[in-house]
């Protein structure tokens, strides 16, 4: 949706996929905790993938993960951590999203 008439829409859609993509990634890498030399993965923050112009973020391993005696980087603490976070970016676009098309009827005199 990058590219339409209206940023705010954009920056709300973008953010909620970014979410999305960053939760199944943390999700994914916790089913791998137990693994044996699995590399645990990130998602690049949102500001650098939307000013980059991506409609999906990047995707790769995350080289700040101490590994485990197995070879395995997974650290469930901040695999939740991460979902958290997504989660709070999945609602704030969403909150964008209402609050933007909240204005669109006002401005229509649509409100209800």
């Amino acid at each position: 949706m990058i590219g339409s008439n209206n940023a705010m829409l954009d920056i709300a859609q973008a953010l909620a996929s970014h979410a999305a993509e960053a939760q199944r990634v943390a999700a994914h890498n916790i089913a791998q905790a137990d693994t044996p030399g699995f590399k645990a993965r990130s998602v690049e923050a949102f500001a650098a993938a939307y000013a980059a112009g991506r409609e999906a973020p990047r995707v790769g391993v995350d080289r700040t993960a101490a590994a485990d005696p197995n070879g395995n980087t997974v650290s469930v603490e901040a695999q939740v951590l991460a979902l958290a976070d997504a989660r709070g970016q999945h609602d704030l676009g969403l909150a964008i999203w209402d609050k933007t098309l909240g204005l669109y009827k006002a401005a229509l005199g649509r409100i209800r």
